[in-house]
C-alpha cells in the first residue's frame, strides 16, 4: 500500500503531519503524532520528531495573497512557540509541512511550505502566522524611492560594502534577555554599533541601541545566554573559554556618516538636497 492509494481513497486515509522549522543552519522538528518519531531524510541520517500538541489550518490554493496563509495553534507554555512573541529576527524562519498516513510510516510528501510571519496570543494558545513560499512571487516589486537618507540596506548589494571587511572580535562577559555586555564595544563612541550586526556562530542579531560595553538586540539570542551561563571549559587548564562573537558598525542612513565613517559616498541611495517645498506649487512635498 502507497500514500497515492491511501491519499485517493475515501475513507482508508489517516493523516499526521511533521512541522519542519529552519533559520538559518538551524532546525527544530515536530509531530502531530503522539509520541516521537524517528525517519530518515532518503540516506542513513536518522531524524527525530518531538511530539507537540500542534494543530493548523485548512491549506487552501489561491491567487489572493491573505487567503494562502496557514495558521499554527500552539499550547502557551510551548517554549519553541514562545520564541516568536518577541521581536522577529533578521533570518527568516522556514516551515515545511509534511503529510502522511498511518498505515505507511516510511513515506511523506512535501504538503505545504512558507516563513512564519508573525505571532499572537489567544486565551491559552499561541497563534503562528505563516505565509505561502508563493506569496513573495505574486508581490509587487520594490522600487527605488526618492529620498534624503540612503534608501540602500547597510552591507546589502546597492551599498556595496562587505561585512566581512567591518567585523569587529569581541567577548560576551554578560547576558541578559537582549541585551550583552561586550567590552570591547566601549572602544568607540556610543551608538557607534547601532543599527549594525552582532553575529554568534550562525546566528545574527540587529543591534537597536550602543552606549558604552552595553548592546541591545532588536530580540533576545538565546545561545549567547546560555553559553556565558555554562562556558565551555579549556581541556588543558580547566578554565572557562572566553564566550566570542563579531560585531559590525550600523548607519543611520545619512550622507555625512556615509561618507565620515565608511568613505562609501559614492554608492549613497539618498537626495539630501531635496527641498523642503515644490519649487513650482509651494506645497510641502515632504
Amino acid at each position: 500500500m502507497t500514500y497515492t492509494l491511501i491519499e485517493s481513497s475515501p475513507a482508508e486515509g489517516r493523516p499526521y503531519f511533521l512541522y519542519q522549522f529552519a533559520e538559518g543552519t538551524q532546525i527544530w522538528r515536530f509531530t502531530s503524532r503522539a509520541a516521537a518519531w524517528t525517519s530518515t531524510d532518503g540516506g542513513a541520517t536518522p531524524l527525530t520528531w518531538e511530539p507537540a500538541a500542534v494543530a493548523h489550518g485548512e491549506v487552501v490554493q489561491t491567487s489572493e495573497i491573505e487567503r494562502g496563509q496557514l495558521e499554527l495553534t500552539w499550547p502557551l507554555s510551548h517554549p519553541f512557540a514562545r520564541r516568536f512573541l518577541a521581536p522577529l529576527g533578521n533570518t527568516p524562519v522556514t516551515l515545511t509541512l509534511f503529510r502522511g498516513h498511518e498505515q505507511v510510516l516510511g513515506e511523506t510528501v512535501a504538503h505545504w511550505k512558507g516563513r512564519v510571519v508573525g505571532a499572537s496570543v489567544e486565551g491559552q494558545r499561541i497563534l503562528l502566522t505563516c505565509e505561502s513560499v508563493f506569496s513573495t512571487l505574486r508581490r509587487a516589486g520594490v522600487r527605488a524611492k526618492y529620498q534624503r537618507l540612503c534608501r540602500h540596506a547597510l552591507y546589502g548589494r546597492g551599498c556595496g560594502l562587505d561585512i566581512v571587511d567591518y567585523w569587529q572580535p569581541g567577548t560576551v562577559t554578560s547576558a541578559s534577555g537582549s541585551a550583552v555586555t561586550v567590552p570591547e564595544a566601549a572602544e568607540h563612541a556610543d551608538g557607534w554599533y547601532r543599527g549594525g550586526v552582532l553575529r554568534f556562530g550562525a546566528q545574527l542579531g540587529f543591534i537597536i541601541d550602543h552606549v558604552g560595553a552595553q548592546i541591545s538586540l532588536s530580540r533576545p539570542i538565546s545561545e549567547i545566554g546560555a553559553t556565558v551561563a555554562a562556558p565551555d571549559v579549556d581541556p588543558e587548564t580547566g578554565n572557562p573559554l572566553p564566550v566570542l562573537i563579531d560585531i559590525a558598525p550600523g548607519c543611520d542612513l545619512r550622507a555625512a556618516t556615509c561618507a565620515a565613517k565608511f568613505g562609501n559616498l559614492l554608492n549613497f541611495g539618498g537626495f539630501p538636497e531635496i527641498p523642503g517645498r515644490n519649487p513650482f506649487g509651494g506645497g510641502s512635498i515632504l
